[in-house]
């Protein structure tokens, strides 16, 4: 199952830009709309270790901001800044994990307030944290992460906007990979035409 997951943002990304192919041809070139947004939102995260079921859902957060230049008025491309609190629960104790999250997707709007996306990201691992019990330790970790994203938005870019995503890791991590799924509020600070 967790090979599905790549699969089906690879051809979500295709699709967009099949779309947007078609379009661009279609219609005349019309002015770029820009959004800066800032982003908040509860996260629940885990780690997949190859060849095992997937340990524990822990829950977090994320927040950030992201700049989204619509190329037409189907699609947009958003690149992100974000800082995640992921990890993972782990038998009587938590694997705590702190990044620094660069999302660079495509948005294909299906209708004006709908919009799949997807794409890839990196990110740093800023912090690490295993607490077990009342010990707490600090474990060596690579300190890179990178995988893909997908999912979904709705609202107006220009005002308020909800989304939900899955990221899926594809670096290995102390011998698992990174799963997380985001639940975000987005708020528009500035947009232009």
């Amino acid at each position: 199952m967790n090979k599905f997951y790549p699969l089906l943002a690879g051809l979500l990304l295709l699709c967009t830009l099949y779309a947007t192919a078609q379009e661009q041809i279609n219609t005349p070139l019309a002015a770029k709309k820009k959004y800066t947004s800032i982003k908040v939102g509860p996260s629940f995260a885990t780690l997949s270790p190859k060849g095992e079921p997937w340990l524990c859902p822990q829950f977090g957060a994320h927040a950030g901001l992201y700049y989204l230049t619509m190329e037409s008025d189907r699609l947009g491309i958003q690149a992100e800044a974000q800082y995640s609190f992921q990890g993972a629960e782990l038998d009587r104790g938590h694997l705590l994990l702190h990044y620094l999250n660069i999302p660079i997707t495509a948005k294909f709007f299906v209708a004006p307030e709908v919009s799949l996306q997807g794409g890839g990201y990196a990110g740093l691992l800023l912090e690490e944290r295993y607490e077990y019990e009342a010990y707490n330790s600090r474990p060596n970790m690579e300190g890179a992460d990178y995988g893909l994203v997908y999912g979904l938005s709705y609202g107006n870019e220009s005002k308020l906007t909800v989304s939900l995503r899955h990221q899926v890791g594809l670096a290995d991590i102390i011998g698992a990979k990174n799963q997380v799924v985001q639940l975000s509020l987005a708020y528009c600070v500035s947009s232009k035409q």
